[in-house]
């Protein structure tokens, strides 16, 4: 995801309570929309890859992210399924074709089904998750008078 750097001119307990709020809140939102965006883009036979896309968030000394990950495996041979969708070349099946775009209304970006699922979603959201965390970011400014 992007890395977002949030600078704060206003130490009052309230402004920064506020506001560590309001990035927090974000990050989640967030991570949840890359986790449905990246759910759209994998490709489907069975459904295990997208039912196993997880997203948690953390935020520990200032510092809020959150973690996509997605630990399907092959259920008839136990190899790493994610490694292989992701990051393989392989012939989408009738069902990833019928998926149609991932759309992110957070990251603006629209993404098709198949290679690169999570990280590719993730690189296509920065510029539009940037935006969205400075839009609420001006939201907590606005009612402080910043």
């Amino acid at each position: 995801m992007a890395k977002i750097v949030v600078e704060v001119e206003d130490r009052t307990p309230e402004y920064l309570k506020s506001v560590e709020s309001e990035i927090q809140s974000t990050t989640d939102e967030l991570g949840k929309d890359l986790q449905e965006t990246a759910k759209q883009a994998a490709p489907e036979k069975t459904g295990n890859l997208a039912s196993n896309i997880t997203v948690s968030s953390s935020g520990t000394s200032g510092a809020y992210q959150a973690d996509i990950e997605s630990t399907a495996v092959d259920p008839r041979t136990g190899n790493d399924y994610v490694n292989w969708m992701h990051n393989g070349n392989y012939n989408l099946g009738s069902r990833s074709k019928g998926k149609g775009k991932a759309s992110s209304p957070l990251g603006g970006f629209n993404k098709k089904v198949g290679r690169e699922y999570l990280q590719g979603s993730g690189a296509l959201a920065k510029e539009g998750y940037k935006s969205h965390m400075e839009k609420r970011i001006n939201s907590v400014n606005m009612r402080y008078g910043s």
